[in-house]
């Protein structure tokens, strides 16, 4: 479920500090969080859902529809913390950083991308190196997951 919320008044571009939305992970989906006044984005949990499409491409036209009113300056910090994914849920993700990737051609932007894994998922750690391959306009950092 797609929760949005819009505090400020109706121009969005001025309030955009004051913008955020939040999914709840289910058993086979993420929780997914923007919260601007902390300029982060950030996936975390499974992601296995029977239709990649319907889960995701709301989120990516959030992200595009915000990315379009963003003003110069502005930084995001993305944290992708999976513990599993599916090649559908890869499939998105390309998507997601294909739009993220398009908007931080341009300088005046930043956006970094902290992919979380496990010291012994080389899979996750690939994955994590294929899409910092593919996009080069966005600043890949990787951190190794503590362990409690």
């Amino acid at each position: 479920m797609l929760i949005l919320f819009n505090f400020g008044p109706k121009s969005f571009n001025d309030n955009v500090k004051e913008f955020l939305f939040a999914i709840k992970s289910t058993k086979n989906t993420p929780d997914v969080f923007l919260d601007l006044n902390e300029n982060r984005l950030s996936i975390k949990g499974v992601s296995y859902p029977e239709d990649a499409d319907k889960f995701y491409d709301p989120i990516c036209d959030s992200i595009r529809s915000f990315l379009n009113q963003i003003s110069t300056g502005f930084s995001l910090k993305i944290t992708v913390d999976y513990d599993y994914f599916n090649t559908s849920t890869a499939r998105m993700l390309y998507k997601l950083f294909a739009i993220i990737d398009a908007k931080a051609k341009d300088d005046r932007y930043d956006f970094d991308v902290e992919w979380m894994y496990e010291s012994d998922d080389f899979d996750m750690i690939d994955s994590g190196k294929d899409f910092d391959y593919m996009f080069k306009n966005l600043s890949f950092n990787f951190c190794e997951k503590q362990l409690i």
